[in-house]
This record gives C-alpha cells, structure tokens and sequence, in this order.
C-alpha cells in the first residue's frame, strides 16, 4: 500500500469519527440554543399576554398555543419551561410542543398563563442537520483531498525520481549513485544514507570481483604445472605401478580442483550479473549440439538417449548461460545413469523434462542444488553442476521440479519467457 494511499484512508476513518462526534455535539447545541430562543418568545408573548388581560380584564384562549385560566391562590407555582405532546386532531397524532407557564394576578383574580409553540419532531432536526454536517464535511473531505494530492505530488515527485534511480542502479558496470536533494530533511538524510551504503557496496562488489577472477586465475597456473610434471612423469618407464596410480591421482586431483575453481569463478559472475546479453536460443538446437558433443561418451557406456519435442522453445537469455544450464544438466544425467540405460529428454512450449535410470530417490532432494552437496561417491562428482543449474534457473526465473517414479529421476523445467 502506498503512503498517500494509507494517509487518505486514515482521513476518511478519522473523518468519519469526527462526523460522528460533531453530528451529536451540533445537533444538541442547536436544539439547545433553538429551545433558548424559543422560550424567550414564549416568555415575551406570555408577558403580552398579561398586558391585555391587564388592561381589558378578559383574553380570549388559542387553543393549544396560548391559554388563561382562571385559578385559585393556592394554585399559584413558580414559571416552569417544558417539553410537551399534545394530539393533533386533524393528523390524529402527538405533536411536539415547547410550553412556559407563568402564574398572575390582577385585582385579587389569579390567572394561570400557559403559552405554547410546536417544535420540530427529532427526526426532522437529526435529518436536516445530518445532511447538512455530511455535505460540509465531505466538501471539507473532497477539498483537502485535492489539495493533499496536488501538494504531495510536488513534494514527492523528487522522492519518486530517486526510486526510479535506485530501482535502476546497478554495479555492472559500477556507477556513483546520484541522489538529488528533495529539500526535506528526512528525505535527505536518507539520500545521505543510501549513498553511503551505495559507496561501500560498490568497494565490496569491486574487491569481491577482483578476488574471484584473480584467485581463480593465479590458481590456473600452478594446478597447469601440477598436470604437466605429472604428464612428464607419465613417460618416465623407470616408475613402478604403485607410484603411476600415485601420480594418476595427483594428476585427477588437480584436475578435479581446476574444474572447481572454473566453476566457482562461473558462479560468481553470474551472481554479479556479468552475463547481460539476451538472444532467442532454440533448447531443440542447443540440446542436439550438447548430445553429438557427448556422443563418444554416450556410446562407450552404451546409453541410449532420446529427444522428444513438441514444441521449439525459443528462451530469451544469455546464449552462454543457455549452453551451461543444458550442458550441465546433460552432464548431470549422464555421470548418474547406468550403462545400457535410457535418458529422455522432453520439450515443450513452456516446459521441458530430463529422465534418467536410478535405483532409488534422492534422500534429500532440497540439498542437491546447493554447492559440493553430492549423494554419489563413485561418479566423480564436484557438488557444483546443479548449483550452476539452480544458479542459472533463478537468474531467468525458471521453477525447477525433482521427482523420483519407475525408477526414473525426473528434472522438469518451468519457462517463464519462452
């Protein structure tokens, strides 16, 4: 929810407790100031009332609004002010009245004067006055909403233009976050913050970088000599069987650590983003390339792969990270499939799937993608294959599913793009 949006919405639950509040509060004060008024007329015309009476000894009563009757001194009371019904004979209801009596006397005769005016029923006070307090604060509601949009659009549209420029900020290739000075402190000071923090991020992005493409390069170089004194000493025909295999390993150790170093390398740009480009690679195409790559391996171990396809997808990506995820999920099956067994593969419009033979299902299929995670220990496995898959799936969102039947491990793949 945006900020305007939650500030408009507390007016309006504000502004309704305010109308509650004054429509009762106005409302009682009105009826309190009319009857005021009232019975000042009343007491005027009361008093005129006696005048006449005074001066012509007789008045003749209007029913129900102004009435003598005679009375005796024990009669007398003090002046009383009231609220009183009175049955309207042509409506045949109870009409609201507001009453003064005053008690006189002229010539030792005693007279009780009662003088009355109808008033408004409560139901038309509390419409009348409803209406009104509702169309005043509504234009009082409409009004301060304009204004505070008209206002807040002034006042925020720096704010917004920074948000667009740190939506869009990135470290590749690294550029100083620019922020301009909206003139509002709090808004400043966090400009002031996020430069900061924008600054330190592009050091570490920087240093980080650096140490990833310099550790995996300066590694290169001594597992190179590592491997080439080992080739030397292949030749040597003095050597015994035991020191061969001893060699042997050294030479598949230094190989093994330079994929792993590669592949770390791989993992770290790709979460630097440095693979940006984006070309429509046909999945068909790509996995065809992959599988005559691999066919010298495919026939040593007599496997039989088969591609299926119902649609050609075209994905939009970066071509080299197309190759990596399909060439490592191909890798993938093959180092884990059986001799004489089957992989599939299964294309479609917005999917595909690869199979290959297990024995059991994975014990913990949540770990698989995760770095050196590996079930098998006699394949040769560096844990990293399926990292750079995830790695590469999460880049261009695409949802990956594991699932074990008929003695099958099936990998399908989500497209979102394609």
């Amino acid at each position: 929810m945006k900020l305007l949006t939650k500030i408009n919405r507390s007016y309006f639950k504000y502004g309704i407790l305010v109308f509650l509040i004054a429509d009762v509060v106005i409302i009682a004060m009105s009826n309190y100031f009319l009857k005021e008024e009232i019975d000042q007329q009343l007491r005027l015309e009361a008093k005129e009332i006696f005048e006449v009476l005074k001066e012509k000894a007789e008045f003749q009563s209007i029913y129900p609004t102004d009435i003598i009757t005679p009375i005796s001194s024990s009669e007398i009371k003090t002046n009383t002010e009231k609220d009183t019904l009175i049955l309207d004979l042509y409506q045949n209801k109870l009409t609201p009245y507001r009453e003064f009596t005053t008690y006189q006397s002229i010539s030792n005769k005693h007279y009780r004067i009662t003088t009355r005016q109808m008033l408004m029923e409560f139901d038309d006070i509390l419409t009348i006055f409803t209406s009104l307090i509702s169309s005043v604060l509504l234009l009082i509601f409409i009004g301060l909403l304009l204004f505070t949009r008209r206002l807040n659009t002034s006042l925020w549209k720096t704010f917004n233009d920074n948000i667009e420029k740190i939506k869009s900020y990135s470290f590749t290739p690294p550029s100083k976050l620019e922020l301009t000075a909206t003139g509002i402190n709090e808004f400043d000071d966090l400009n002031q913050v996020l430069s900061m923090m924008s600054g330190r991020l592009e050091k570490d992005y920087t240093a980080t970088k650096e140490f990833s493409a310099n550790a995996a390069h300066e590694l290169q170089t001594p597992l190179a000599a590592i491997r080439n004194k080992c080739e030397n000493l292949f030749s040597d025909s003095n050597l015994d069987e035991k020191t061969i295999d001893t060699i042997r390993e050294i030479y598949l150790s230094a190989d093994k650590l330079s994929g792993i170093s590669k592949a770390l390398l791989l993992l770290a740009k790709i979460d630097h983003e440095q693979f940006n480009e984006r070309d429509h690679v046909s999945l068909n195409q790509i996995f065809n390339y992959w599988i005559n790559s691999f066919q010298d391996v495919i026939q040593d171990r007599n496997l039989l792969v088969s591609l299926s396809a119902a649609d050609n997808c075209q994905l939009l990506m970066d071509k080299r990270l197309a190759n990596l995820l399909i060439q490592n999920v191909l890798v993938n099956a093959i180092k884990h499939s059986k001799n004489g067994e089957e992989i599939s593969i299964y294309l479609a419009k917005d999917y595909f799937t690869i199979a290959n033979s297990g024995e059991q299902a994975i014990n913990q299929p949540e770990m698989i993608f995760n770095r050196f995670y590996t079930e098998s220990q006699n394949v040769g496995s560096t844990g990293i294959g399926l990292a750079i898959v995830k790695k590469i799936a999460d880049h261009y969102k695409i949802d990956i599913d594991y699932s074990f039947k008929d003695f099958k491990h099936l990998f399908t793949f989500k497209l979102q793009n394609c």
